[in-house]
């Protein structure tokens, strides 16, 4: 069964897109690209792209492209994603959407497809602002978090604070109602009465989780460099888009236990 909600590129997903983009081009160069007056990854239409070979890496939420050496970081948005095409895809929605289009030396086309154009790029370099990346950086993540406990961030309701990509880079909806709900404490305590040592190892083992297991595929984000749909990872999702919801002071639903209910009416 596929969950009909749409899950936005989280941690895992942008660090399997860059892992797509890169395996994806290792044998080829650009030939040239076009762009749709609706592409919003304006800082790579400042490149001289003819030659030049991309490869990608990823931190938190942000995706930086290379094109040989020349950096560009972008955020997927909503439905960011990479699709290859042998050939022109008129009648594929991720080639209607292809808002960037690079003619390889291979003379397949690859695309930056973004349905709901909310992706964009952002600068050279990483956004100062977020924290470690936990695949990358997690002994920096975990010191990040541990060395600030006393500030006034950690002293809002769960549900909320780890969402501040400042402390926890790349979470996002889904994570959250897993990472709390699996957690099995009130989500809806101040977030300093739940960290410790075990709490941080349980947020990357759910995190490593959803990368082994491929990443959310649903909408339009899809795992390249998976032959199939594989229901694992939606077996995996055990509160996101099936229990108790409520929305949150941004707007965001989360999805939490039934029984911590009680708990959000004194909120």
């Amino acid at each position: 069964m596929v969950i009909p909600f749409i899950i936005m590129p989280e941690i895992s997903e942008v660090k399997l897109t860059a892992e797509f983009v890169t395996q994806a081009n290792k044998n080829r160069v650009i030939k040239n690209a076009s762009f749709l007056s609706t592409n919003k990854l304006k800082l790579i239409e400042e490149i001289d792209l003819a030659g030049k070979k991309i490869s990608a890496k990823s931190r938190g939420k942000e995706l930086k492209l290379f094109f040989d050496s020349e950096p560009v970081v972008i955020s997927l948005g909503m439905t960011g994603c990479f699709k290859n095409f042998q050939k022109r895809g008129y009648k594929n929605k991720h080639w209607k959407h292809g808002h960037i289009r690079f003619r390889m030396s291979d003379d397949s086309w690859f695309c930056w497809s973004d349905v709901r154009r909310f992706g964009k790029s952002i600068s050279k370099d990483w956004n100062p602002n977020r924290g470690p990346d936990v695949f990358d950086e997690e002994k920096a993540f975990r010191e990040h978090i541990m060395d600030n406990l006393n500030h006034r961030d950690f002293l809002k309701p769960a549900h909320t604070a780890i969402m501040n990509q400042k402390w926890f880079n790349g979470m996002g909806n889904y994570l959250r109602a897993e990472i709390l709900g699996k957690w099995n404490k009130n989500p809806f305590q101040p977030l300093k009465k739940l960290i410790n040592e075990p709490f941080l190892d349980h947020v990357v083992e759910q995190i490593h989780d959803t990368y082994r297991l491929g990443g959310g595929e649903l909408y339009s984000w899809m795992n390249e460099n998976k032959s199939h749909q594989d229901q694992a990872f939606h077996n995996w999702m055990q509160f996101y888009g099936k229990k108790q919801k409520m929305t949150d002071s941004q707007g965001r639903t989360f999805w939490y236990a039934k029984k911590w209910h009680k708990a959000l009416k004194v909120l």
